[in-house]
């Protein structure tokens, strides 16, 4: 015990992560890429409405922004977008969000229009000499449409269509001799972490059109092949997880057989993420045959060297993705620090680094911070699951003699995603009052390999349900947390797993739901193309087993939950309308559980506004300590209970 600590009650601590301090929105960095030795990064800034700015920085210029205020980069390809902007020989790509256009920057001069259709979306660009490869979606019909096409500046103005019969495309690229194009492909009702294919055509440069294309690989077993490329010799690498996990294999092109692919080694790590957005990068060419590669390893990831099948760690910090080798000056990367907001760095040959841009000014002591640390639990039917366990952290207070800390559970959404152990604020904000949190990576998450991905198959609503449970016995057992206190919350996927968890366990003394599904049919009927099949996988097939999709919604049983539980809705949210919280709303009406109910006029779904972000933090704040028994410090939200 430290004894210059006050014994304050647990929930009752003050603290320097305050509601306004976590509702301001930091800016966001992605997309990092290198052109020579100039690196460019797209910056969404929340001060400016939202808006995404390329930025550039080099050693010589330093930081320069290379798109005005009348741009914001981005696009909503699969309504997710990624893969926003390329650059080729100081030449820039990139769709803009505000017109729906694809603009061309020659050289530093002025954007330029190359092509805008209000009804088309953009993504997965390569830019190479007068060549424009990318991922078209033709929303003009009701039936979605997807193409791989390519825009010549040579004559700007006509998109060339070079294969539209698959349901959805990705990363197009280019051979190093110009002479073959390669490209992701899948098919409903696969996502593309369940199965893709790799294809490959000749490039007709003169009539610039394809032809000759074939599946190179994915027609042989159920596999996920993402994040193909050329290295300087004209050799094609793409990620597979054939072996269980994503691994960097070679690409036989001379080989007309199944075997075309060949391991640059074999490991036990994901080297890759699941296709949610475009334009993730995992690994880069070093030398000839050898490689830099970000690799999952039980969730946390490591930066490797693989050198003629041999491994090498290397220590970089905490890189969002692969560092950017920037040639014979050192490398680049987005750090995402348990300690620290996010940063671009960059570290030299003399290895050291330098802050190019952080995306906030406001920092912390260590001392003050709680660092998440990896868990693997064993769960009700013999297998084990991961989470981030995030001690109560405060240099100031600490909890009363024999007083254990309450736990907040947190369930991610997806829910094929991944919990990370970055600085999270939203996480800071309990464990500095006095609250211990586990995030959990529940069974169907991404970074512990196939079968763990796969767990979740036409299991969603029971395994990531126990497990959250099962998190919780966990630390019980371990003496980390009092199990008369244990709250759990969660948004949109997460949301249904709080839903689904409430009604399954009496652990809980009380629930936060945001945006939650509480419907699934009425989700089938409504989402988008991009995910229109995804539960087929996670529950099973629609309409054939309509009465599982009946059985397996929260909105079914919400009658059983016997706990507390607040919810917020937006009223504009498309993809959870708030016709679900309302329909829960009446369940639990009926059945006087209590409950608090709050909506947000111009809130879709995700809060982005800093002042609803701010309220829900204090709601759910006040909600918990009002259950729990502890006085919320410095919080002007009130909260009423319904029954």
């Amino acid at each position: 015990m430290n004894h210059t600590k006050k014994n304050i009650p647990c929930g009752s601590w003050p603290s320097l992560f305050t509601p306004e301090i976590v509702a301001e929105k930091n800016n966001y960095f992605s997309e990092l890429k290198i052109d020579h030795e100039t690196l460019y990064w797209l910056e969404r800034r929340p001060q400016e409405k939202n808006r995404t700015a390329l930025v550039q920085w080099n050693k010589n210029t330093g930081i320069r922004e290379v798109t005005s205020l009348s741009f914001s980069v981005g696009n909503q390809v699969h309504e997710y977008g990624g893969g926003s902007y390329d650059v080729h020989q100081n030449d820039i790509v990139f769709s803009d969000l505000y017109t729906s256009g694809i603009w061309i920057i020659s050289q530093g001069q002025q954007p330029i229009c190359l092509y805008q259709n209000k009804t088309m979306r953009f993504a997965s660009f390569h830019l190479i000499d007068n060549y424009i490869f990318c991922v078209c979606e033709d929303h003009s019909t009701y039936n979605v449409q997807n193409s791989l096409v390519l825009f010549s500046l040579d004559n700007p103005n006509i998109m060339i269509t070079l294969d539209k019969k698959a349901d959805f495309y990705s990363t197009p690229t280019l051979s190093k001799d110009k002479k073959k194009l390669t490209w992701i492909e899948w098919n409903h009702p696969f996502m593309p972490w369940e199965k893709t294919y790799l294809c490959i055509a000749d490039f007709d440069v003169i009539h610039k059109t394809i032809k000759n294309k074939k599946i190179l690989v994915g027609n042989q077993q159920m596999e996920s092949l993402i994040e193909p490329n050329w290295t300087k010799d004209n050799q094609l690498y793409v990620c597979s997880d054939c072996s269980g996990w994503w691994n960097l294999y070679h690409v036989d092109l001379t080989n007309n057989s199944s075997n075309t692919l060949s391991p640059i080694t074999l490991i036990n790590a994901e080297i890759g993420k699941p296709h949610w957005v475009f334009g993730q990068k995992s690994w880069y060419e070093l030398t000839h045959n050898r490689f830099l590669v970000q690799a999952f390893c039980q969730g946390n990831p490591e930066t490797l060297i693989i050198d003629q099948g041999k491994i090498q760690n290397i220590s970089f910090g905490h890189p969002e993705s692969c560092p950017i080798p920037i040639q014979n000056t050192g490398f680049a990367w987005i750090n995402c620090s348990p300690y620290r907001p996010m940063e671009i760095l960059y570290q030299d040959i003399y290895q050291n680094k330098h802050i190019l841009r952080t995306s906030s000014a406001i920092t912390f002591e260590q001392k003050d911070i709680s660092v998440g640390q990896t868990i693997c639990f064993p769960t009700q039917d013999h297998h084990h699951a991961y989470g981030f366990f995030y001690p109560p952290t405060n240099k100031q207070f600490q909890p009363l003699s024999n007083e254990l800390p309450p736990l907040l559970v947190i369930a991610h959404g997806g829910p094929t995603s991944q919990s990370f152990n970055s600085y999270n604020p939203k996480i800071q904000f309990w464990t500095s009052r006095g609250f211990a949190v586990v995030d959990v990576n529940y069974r169907g998450s991404t970074g512990f390999g196939k079968t763990y991905r796969n767990a979740l198959q036409k299991q969603w609503g029971i395994l990531d349900v126990q497990d959250c449970i099962d998190a919780c016995i966990y630390l019980i057992k371990q003496k980390q947390i009092d199990p008369k206190k244990i709250v759990i919350k969660g948004s949109s996927a997460g949301g249904f797993t709080v839903l689904s968890t409430l009604i399954k366990s009496k652990i809980f003394a009380a629930g936060s739901c945001l945006y939650g599904v509480g419907d699934l049919i009425a989700l089938t009927k409504e989402t988008h193309k991009f995910e229109s099949n995804y539960l087929n996988g996670l529950i099973g097939s629609y309409p054939q087993e309509k009465e599982l999709y009946h059985e397996r919604s929260p909105l079914t049983h919400i009658h059983q939950i016997t706990c507390p539980i607040i919810l917020f809705q937006g009223l504009k949210d498309r993809v959870v309308p708030p016709s679900q919280a309302e329909n829960i709303i009446q369940v639990l009406k009926t059945n006087h559980i209590p409950y608090a109910y709050y909506t947000f006029k111009e809130e879709g779904h995700g809060f982005k506004q800093e002042a609803t972000l701010k309220k829900v933090l204090e709601l759910e704040f006040a909600f918990f300590g009002k259950i729990l028994g502890f006085i919320p410090d410095h919080i002007s939200e009130k909260i009423t209970l319904y029954t």
